[in-house]
């Protein structure tokens, strides 16, 4: 989408969409992705598909060291076939203080029941509410989103 495009959106969640079965370190495709000025959450991060699609490769810890020093989040894809980020990489996520984000990935109303799932990864790692951007209040979230277009979001 082109900038002016997105420069209307609220809340920009940006995915990737190809090349997702590539088994080469993806690590510098992410932290180009982090710094696109209009993006604020990095959707599914992985791409994998449970028996499907294994995910990409990355320098996690560097990546999610860059979202939380660029105050971006990642999500975690609730659809109970992705697992796209796990127990594992949401304890890295914690250590670094990167914002996380749950999102159902789903089609139909009634997967919507599915962010329980990963609801229950975020509290196994131990991810605390004041990093998970779905329990920011509308102002909280607002503030946020215009932080990061504006350039002006907390660096850690």
């Amino acid at each position: 989408m082109s900038a002016d495009s997105l420069l209307r959106l609220d809340l920009v969640l940006g995915s990737f969409h190809s090349a997702l079965r590539t088994t080469e370190n993806q690590t510098e495709r992410y932290l180009a992705a982090l710094r696109n000025p209009h993006i604020h959450i990095l959707g599914h991060p992985r791409g994998r598909i449970y028996n499907f699609r294994i995910g990409l490769k990355a320098d996690w810890r560097r990546v999610f060291a860059a979202a939380a020093r660029l105050d971006k989040a990642l999500e975690i894809d609730c659809y109970p076939d992705r697992q796209d980020l796990n127990v594992a990489l949401l304890k890295i996520a914690r250590d670094h203080g990167t914002r996380i984000s749950l999102g159902t990935d789903g089609h139909h109303g009634w997967q919507l029941e599915f962010i329980d799932l990963r609801l229950a990864a975020a509290l196994r790692a131990k991810i605390s509410a004041d990093r998970i951007v779905n329990f920011m209040s509308l102002l909280e979230l607002k503030t946020w989103a215009q932080a990061l277009r504006h350039g002006t979001a907390s660096k850690k």
